[in-house]
């Protein structure tokens, strides 16, 4: 079983302004497409944010991670990132443009990756006030 901090340390992983750890693993030259390593331990969370463009989450290892999801900051639903897809639990999950989402994992650690399409720029992510808690 692979151990957080090994992973945060192979895979070159820093903090991210949303909290836990990120690396960016891959980018189109065109701007098409991005990809990042994303990972949560126990104690953090991935406070709420949204992107003006569609996010697909994929999980990788670790314990399942619950994606908490509002469209309007009140009515909040969750889905679950996870090995065991028969527990309703999902391998992977898009989140649609300009939906606010968050994440926290259900056990010691989640690694999961993040691909936005066209790619990523702070321009087109927005994160709510910090008295907005998951």
């Amino acid at each position: 079983m692979n151990n957080p901090d090994d992973l945060i340390k192979k895979l070159k992983l820093r903090p991210h302004p949303e909290g836990g750890y990120f690396s960016e693993s891959f980018r189109d030259k065109k701007g098409s497409v991005s990809l990042i390593y994303y990972l949560l331990k126990k104690e953090e969370v991935s406070h709420w944010h949204k992107l003006k463009k569609n996010e697909i989450l994929h999980f990788y290892d670790g314990d399942p991670i619950m994606i908490y999801l509002s469209k309007n900051k009140k009515n909040v639903s969750n889905i679950i990132l996870g090995r065991k897809y028969n527990n309703k639990q999902h391998f992977h999950y898009v989140i649609k443009s300009e939906t606010w989402f968050g994440m926290k994992s259900m056990g010691e650690w989640s690694l999961i990756g993040c691909t936005v399409s066209p790619a990523f720029n702070y321009e087109d992510f927005e994160l709510a006030s910090k008295d907005w808690t998951i």
